[in-house]
């Protein structure tokens, strides 16, 4: 029993330094320093640049060129870029989900020269894209998503951008925009929702306007103008000329008409505009037409801005061709009337005294107004038009402004 306990001790003793060794040489420590001294090794061998003869040159034009120096930059070289695909393996091969759809970095190379369906991870991580590629570019249909999860954009694309038909979401997912896009921005044929999901405009888009043809809608889906849009507005100059029985075809929203012995006054809420039309003998009702059109804003639209300021205004028309006062009539009045009740300021002069005869509930007969009630007029002329704009003297603000011929504003101004 002795002699079994001597030999495995024996045994043990031979093997435990071995094992010892083993473990220390399989140590991913230990094997990291050798390779580090290695490398340390090898690079001080090659960078200890010690040419002895000529033969020991590259030869460069006028230039001469270690051999064993252009060795080492070369190894170098080999190294960083071993280190670089070792550290970067994941974004530059990509990987295949369930469905063969590869799956890339948004700033991966390879996706220079994917073609067909793929995905692309932001930044963060998210999925930001997936659909077609070619060429390095988003190109042809595909689905954009925020950082949130929410789709951004559904549609075609064309070199990453919208391109042709689409549809594009506010940020937390709720419809914006379904229809034609050009460059990213709305175009052509397209429905506009509000961020509380009703529509607001059906009809044409240019440069991610209302441009052309289009109808205006209220909260609850009621088509409320039907007309031109021009820089995302109504054009609301083309709104002169029109008959009554147009005009009321084109706004089908909320009206309150005003009618004195020459002239009716149709007030349009749900567009913040007022139209004039005025009456004689020998017309039918039928026929009267639209001789002006107030809106009622202290703004002025542009596609650049809403412009406030008699300033800016000069900038847009040019210098005014009459500034100075005038007698309101009835049109003015009931406009400052309505801007002093709904949002409770006095404008111009105050509230004007008008009498008036209430027949139905939208209908009101005026039987009399102040008419020396005095407003101040920057006036405009553009494309055969005069624009009023209504003021107090010295402001270089206005309450609101009103379009008519040039005609009919030398016969309100007198």
């Amino acid at each position: 029993m002795n002699l079994i306990q001597i030999l495995l001790q024996s045994i043990r003793a031979k093997i435990v330094p071995l094992v010892t060794k083993l473990k220390l040489f399989l140590s991913p420590n230990y094997l990291l320093a050798r390779l580090t001294e290695g490398i340390r090794t090898f690079f001080a061998k090659v960078l200890n640049v010690k040419p002895k003869d000529k033969n020991d040159y590259y030869t460069i034009g006028n230039w001469m060129v270690s051999k064993r120096l252009a060795f080492a930059i070369v190894i170098i070289i080999g190294v960083l870029s071993l280190v670089y695909i070792i550290l970067s393996w994941n974004a530059l091969f990509p990987g295949r989900g369930n469905d063969n759809i590869n799956t890339y970095g948004y700033n991966n190379v390879l996706l220079k020269f994917a073609k067909g369906t793929v995905r692309i991870k932001g930044k963060s991580g998210y999925l930001a894209y997936e659909g077609d590629v070619s060429n390095g570019s988003c190109n042809g249909a595909g689905t954009l998503m925020n950082p949130s999860g929410h789709v951004v954009y559904q549609g075609n694309f064309k070199l990453s951008m919208y391109e042709g038909e689409g549809t594009k979401y506010y940020d937390d997912g709720t419809l914006n925009y379904k229809g034609g896009f050009h460059e990213n921005l709305y175009s052509g044929e397209g429905d506009l929702y509000r961020k509380n999901g009703s529509m607001e405009y059906r009809g044409q888009f240019a440069l991610n306007m209302k441009e052309g043809e289009g109808t205006l809608y209220d909260m609850g889906f009621n088509p409320v103008f039907q007309g031109t849009f021009t820089q995302d507005d109504i054009k609301f100059s083309d709104l002169i000329g029109k008959h009554a029985s147009e005009l009321a075809t084109a706004y089908t929203g909320d009206t309150v008409m005003y009618q004195s012995t020459d002239e009716r006054v149709r007030f349009m809420p749900d567009i913040s505009a007022m139209t004039v039309e005025y009456l004689d003998d020998e017309s039918l009702d039928k026929d009267a037409t639209v001789e002006s059109v107030y809106v009622v804003r202290d703004y002025f639209h542009t596609a650049d801005k809403d412009i406030t300021s008699f300033s800016d205004l000069n900038e847009i028309f040019g210098q005014p061709v009459y500034v100075g006062t005038a007698y309101a009539v009835l049109p003015e009045l009931l406009t400052i009337n309505e801007i002093s009740r709904s949002t409770d300021k006095v404008i111009i002069n105050g509230v004007a005294d008008i009498t008036e005869n209430s027949v139905f509930t939208e209908y009101t007969e005026v039987k009399d107004y102040d008419r020396d009630y005095q407003i101040y007029l920057h006036t405009y002329h553009k494309d055969g038009l005069m624009y009023n704009f209504v003021t107090e003297q010295g402001l270089d603000t206005f309450s609101f402004y009103y379009i008519v011929t040039e005609d009919m504003s030398d016969t309100q101004q007198n």
